[in-house]
């Protein structure tokens, strides 16, 4: 509590237990300014009594006070949510809403000891790595909640029975919630039945628990610097929809290194997510370092793993991908601006319409955005220096083989391709990308040069195998497709 200021008010999440009163009473005798907070989760018919309760004791210290109530079995049910975690995520949005509202420095709840204890072992029979183990920490940001105001736990250090004599030394009778009493939830199971089975072979479980959660703290503080270094390294873009990085930096990465960078991401991305598994994590490790392994695999919290060339994704929805690095077919015939055509060049001077509006008409010679600030040009040349050229998204074809329509179009169904070094053989133009591992989502609208039906070059990849340059080729056409 050293970096608390007495200027600012805090705001007291206080249920009516032993441990919210304890808490309220620490930091009153304190001297801060306090606004006592309670949430009704609507569990119980009587749960506005404890409301009721709450009100009074606020009273009692002459502390302001704010309540909300909210149907947690029906938020739970509708989000998919236990009961458990959407009590939790109800509680603290109404408790940081009102910290926003009050210009409050913090919010104040009040777990213990055994809180930290039974979120350990629960953490550790779940399967949580090191930042599980850690356990809950004294003064944390739920960036999901807010991302500046700190939640923190002035009593973690703090045993239960602690509490209880607090309240007991200074009259004050807590109402206790029922359902602690039952084994209806994990961590009540853990609490009545499993920890005290522990303490049969160890009388001091809890405290040697807890000390082994204060030095794993330290461990993995020093691991997440590493983490962050490591990020700045490995990072290509943030946003809300995704997070990119380059995959072939991961080659360099140690797997333990490897699943927290991916357990650092999922936080970013998805703030509210908890309990990431040893065993999730350890998947994504291995996806990520196997070249033959799927092209994606699910995460948790509706994300998903995405490999696509030399990038790694983590996405909600490869949808929100960018598509930038891949040229792709937006702009509609008529929004195309014409070139002006060129007598005795390729195509005649009779200008021809596009047959539908996904067809692109291209005049020689010919400067065309085609969307996404790729530009097609193209120039009649009289020798053949560019024949030497390796850029893919650079083709020099024999002019007399060309024909007159030429139109940039999408695939459609049914495409096949002659690839030039297949000596006139066709494929599927499916298998063709599938062969190349075009990136399914791009091959929609992926731009393809056409005479008529026939595809004579594919942008990146490869021209047809009619079209090349031969010996006998008399004048040639150069086709360049440009990012800006």
């Amino acid at each position: 509590m050293d970096t608390l200021s007495p200027s600012f008010p805090i705001i007291v999440g206080v249920s009516g237990g032993a441990d919210s009163l304890c808490l309220l009473g620490t930091l009153h005798e304190a001297g801060y300014p306090l606004i006592v907070a309670h949430f009704d989760h609507q569990l119980r018919p009587e749960s506005d009594e404890d409301a009721k309760f709450v009100e009074s004791i606020a009273a009692q210290y002459a502390l302001p006070f704010v309540s909300q109530s909210d149907d947690v079995a029906a938020y739970a049910k509708s989000e998919k949510q236990s009961i458990e975690e959407a009590a939790r995520n109800l509680r603290y949005r109404f408790l940081f809403a009102q910290a926003r509202k009050h210009k409050a420095q913090a919010v104040a709840v009040g777990h213990t000891a055994d809180d930290q204890v039974e979120t350990v072992l629960m953490h550790f029979l779940r399967g949580a790595g090191l930042s599980g183990l850690k356990g809950i920490q004294p003064r944390t940001i739920l960036p999901v909640f807010d991302p500046k105001i700190p939640l923190i736990r002035p009593i973690l250090e703090l045993w239960r029975k602690d509490t209880v004599a607090y309240c007991a030394a200074h009259d004050l009778v807590p109402h206790e919630d029922p359902s602690n009493a039952t084994d209806d939830f994990f961590r009540n199971r853990l609490r009545h039945n499993l920890i005290p089975e522990l303490e049969n072979y160890n009388p001091r479980f809890r405290e040697t628990l807890q000390r082994t959660s204060q030095a794993l703290n330290g461990d993995h503080a020093l691991i997440t610097e590493l983490t962050h270094a490591t990020w700045q390294e490995t990072l290509i873009e943030e946003n809300a929809h995704y997070t990119s990085f380059h995959l072939t930096s991961f080659g360099k990465l140690s797997t333990p290194l490897i699943r927290n960078l991916i357990r650092h991401a999922v936080g970013r991305l998805r703030p509210g997510a908890i309990d990431i598994s040893f065993s999730t994590l350890e998947g994504a490790a291995k996806f990520i370092a196997s070249p033959q392994s799927a092209q994606q695999i699910d995460l948790v919290s509706g994300l998903i793993l995405f490999k696509e060339q030399d990038t790694l994704y983590l996405t909600g929805d490869s949808s929100n991908l960018p598509l930038d690095g891949f040229p792709q077919l937006r702009v509609i015939a008529s929004e195309a601006k014409q070139s002006p055509m060129i007598q005795g060049e390729i195509a005649t001077s009779q200008e021809h319409a596009p047959r539908n509006d996904k067809e692109l008409p291209v005049y020689l010679p010919c400067k065309i955005e085609i969307g996404l600030g790729w530009v097609l040009t193209a120039q009649n040349i009289s020798s053949m220096p560019m024949l030497k050229n390796a850029d893919p998204f650079q083709v020099t074809l024999d002019a007399d083989m060309l024909g007159e329509n030429l139109i940039l179009r999408p695939r459609r169904a049914g495409d096949k391709f002659q690839p030039l070094g297949m000596d006139g053989k066709s494929m599927k133009l499916k298998d063709f990308f599938i062969n190349e591992k075009l990136p399914r989502r791009a091959r929609d609208r992926y731009p393809l040069l056409c005479v008529d039906d026939e595809i004579i070059w594919i942008p990146g990849y490869r021209p047809a195998h009619r079209v090349r340059v031969t010996e006998s080729t008399q004048r040639v056409v150069v086709f360049t497709l440009r990012k800006g």
